[in-house]
């Protein structure tokens, strides 16, 4: 079922109600016009760390910072999701705002509560979902967890609805904190993660229910096979209904960051593992065989203590935000191509840094959301023609 279809359902049934049943959730007033240019920041006075001598250099296309409300605490972002021309990002200071990253203006808002889960890519629509803004009246033996909206790339509300469900099912993620994520879970709900406790939202009703946690596997089909891998400290693959190991890795893995597709070459798994080299912790890359051979290649490590967060393109080029030591404000962005080749790392700025930081594969740009209001836009990752492996990613969202 297709998000336009619910919504029209959606707007179906709110009109059966009445308005003490469920109130909309009336938008404050935008931080910053839409269309508006973006504030700049200096992108000349990068750090530069004996660490990361010798590795290629890139220079940010721009760096923008975002309106905030420094008044209200910061206790969540998440983002940036690609969306058609915007990259969608969330925070406690500003609900949900959408930036052409080409132009460096804000193409729309949408308003939340103090509480915002990350933006997620639901097939041609973008689901917000956070505390309401202006919570809506429930009935008594229902609890409200916060709301749900869906909206084009371009801004326009699909639908909206107060996400609920009964006390004692939801109770244990009603308490619940830490991470955040979102993902789909059938034709018409997505599942909500926080900390180790999870609900599956019907996008048509807002009705919640308690559900599994375990995060969603990666699924890879090649020749008319399919794989789901799943990162349980090492990486497996299963197959069949009921699904049954088909293969997988004797060493253990710190990241699984997607799938990797060259031309004319089977699937491959791109895996990071923190290690040390002469006693000098670093980050490792790897591809796997997605069939399960024992074909694979490692790329340039990169010096690091740990991974802040990545995005992988529908080919497998990535960037991943790398901590460089444990002072917390040595952190850097490294890029590499589908065909492991390194292309560039980007120190960020030198400051505290306690907020994750979101990375996202644009079609000719990585987009990165770091400190809570700043979007700095990196090249892109396409290799050059000429390196064997070579490919060029589509401007579709990889398939979580």
């Amino acid at each position: 079922m297709s998000v336009r279809r619910l919504a029209v359902i959606v707007l179906v049934l709110a009109s059966c109600k009445s308005r003490r049943d469920l109130k909309q959730d009336d938008p404050m007033p935008d931080p910053v016009v839409p269309g508006d240019a973006l504030p700049a920041r200096a992108i000349d006075a990068t750090p530069s760390w004996s660490e990361l001598e010798g590795y290629p250099r890139v220079v940010p296309e721009r760096v923008i910072a975002l309106p905030t409300r420094p008044d209200v605490p910061r206790f969540d972002v998440g983002g940036p999701v690609i969306a058609g021309d915007v990259a969608v990002v969330s925070s406690s200071q500003f609900g949900f705002v959408a930036v052409d990253w080409r132009r460096g203006t804000i193409a729309w808002t949408k308003p939340a509560g103090i509480r915002v889960a990350p933006p997620f890519a639901f097939g041609g629509s973008v689901v917000l979902i956070g505390d309401c803004s202006n919570p809506p009246v429930i009935p008594d033996d229902e609890h409200l967890l916060g709301c749900i909206r869906i909206v084009t790339p371009t801004g326009t509300d699909e639908a909206y609805s107060a996400i609920r469900g009964k006390p004692k099912a939801i109770a244990a993620f009603a308490d619940a904190r830490g991470p955040q994520r979102v993902w789909t879970d059938g034709e018409r709900s997505v599942r909500w993660k926080r900390g180790d406790a999870a609900v599956t939202i019907d996008l048509i009703s807002g009705a919640a229910k308690p559900a599994d946690a375990t995060p969603p596997p990666l699924v890879v089909e090649y020749k008319e096979r399919r794989w789901e891998i799943a990162h349980e400290d090492r990486i497996i693959a299963r197959q069949g209904t009921p699904a049954r190991e088909a293969w997988s890795t004797k060493n253990s893995y710190t990241a699984l960051l997607g799938a990797v597709w060259l031309p004319e070459q089977s699937p491959m798994l791109r895996v990071a593992n923190l290690g040390a080299f002469r006693d000098a912790p670093e980050v490792h890359l790897f591809d796997i065989d997605a069939t399960g051979s024992l074909r694979g290649q490692a790329a340039r490590p990169t010096p690091g203590i740990g991974l802040l967060g990545w995005g992988t393109s529908s080919i497998g080029d990535v960037a991943i935000a790398v901590r460089l030591d444990t002072s917390l404000r040595r952190d850097f962005v490294v890029g590499y191509a589908a065909n492991a080749l390194l292309m560039w790392v980007y120190p960020l700025p030198d400051e505290l840094r306690v907020d994750p930081v979101g990375v996202a594969i644009a079609p000719d740009a990585v987009v990165v959301f770091h400190d809570g209001d700043t979007l700095t836009i990196l090249p892109e990752l396409s290799a050059p023609p000429t390196t064997p492996g070579a490919a060029r990613a589509s401007s579709k969202n990889p398939t979580p």
